[in-house]
């Protein structure tokens, strides 16, 4: 899916075109092959601290919140590339974000950011083991305004390798994993280089009630602990320098708790994240409410997961 939780900043640094947190549930599967899938992400985040090189508070007055929904789309081809399968992908975003800084406010609602996907898949024969890897490329498609506080666009490429695994441990306990990292262009308005990251998000989820004998709302639900780190890993720059006091490189730890629910036609998912450990970036809290529904084709019904 397309990033979101973090504003758009006129200064750009502590902000990522991958929405950290997001994946921390199903992470390794694609649909089936032959299946079109729909993921559906929203997203309410809120702030009140920019923290600073050393974590504490860098911007008085500071305040940011916003919504954010992401429509995702997903289709896995029919003939396989050895072991694996080949899906093709795309997120397209809308965002409301608001932005206090001191005396200064704005607010915008616009879409985001164009993100197309290619994965290949995999999945163990005793269906416990899922990943997929690939490539997401991020394109200058949002609104953007160099003048404005607010930008729902970036106005840079970023191209972001990644590999996505869930392993289920037991029928009722799956471990999730995520690593992206983040390369980002140059934005040409500004000539501001953000610097490149790598997040990891993870998720533990346990469905207690799966082998009980009649068909109730508590056997289709689970309960997980989930989050992310993330660590920027190069200096943002500023007309080819490095932007003091010595790079604004971001950093974030979240965790908050997950509940989800699964049908035979679909899942669904309500997650919390707080973020702890920030540097250079805003310090959140997000709610998700996140969706998963074949258009055509079928759904992935794990016992686990």
């Amino acid at each position: 899916m397309s990033a979101f939780v973090c504003p758009a900043l006129a200064t750009e640094d502590g902000t990522t075109h991958y929405p950290v947190g997001v994946n921390t549930l199903g992470d390794g599967y694609m649909p089936l092959p032959g299946t079109l899938e729909f993921r559906n992400y929203t997203a309410g985040h809120w702030s009140h601290t920019r923290a600073g090189n050393s974590g504490d508070e860098s911007i008085p007055g500071f305040s940011n919140s916003g919504v954010v929904d992401a429509m995702r789309f997903l289709y896995t081809f029919d003939k396989p590339i050895g072991p694996f399968h080949y899906t093709l992908g795309g997120v397209l975003q809308v965002a409301y974000n608001h932005l206090d800084v001191g005396v200064e406010s704005d607010d915008a609602t616009n879409l985001g950011d164009l993100d197309i996907q290619n994965y290949l898949s995999y999945h163990s024969q005793d269906k416990k083991l899922f990943l997929y890897f690939g490539l997401d490329t991020y394109a200058p498609t949002g609104r953007y305004d160099e003048d404005d506080l607010v930008n729902p666009g970036k106005n840079y490429w970023s191209f972001d390798p990644s590999i996505n695994v869930t392993y289920h441990v037991t029928d009722k306990l799956a471990l999730n994993g995520v690593v992206y990292g983040e390369f980002n262009t140059k934005n040409s308005a500004t000539d501001y280089q953000s610097g490149n990251s790598v997040d990891v998000d993870y998720g533990i989820n346990y469905r207690p009630f799966v082998h009980r004998s009649e068909d109730s709302f508590a056997q289709h639900l689970g309960f997980g602990l989930g989050g992310y780190f993330l660590k920027q890993f190069t200096d943002d720059e500023v007309n080819g320098e490095t932007v003091e006091p010595d790079g604004n490189r971001a950093q974030a730890f979240g965790i908050g708790p997950q509940v989800i629910y699964y049908t035979e036609f679909g899942g669904f998912a309500l997650k919390w994240q707080h973020d702890l450990a920030v540097e250079n970036r805003a310090a959140s809290n997000t709610v998700w409410l996140q969706a998963a529904l074949p258009l055509w084709g079928s759904f992935r019904r794990v016992a686990g997961e």
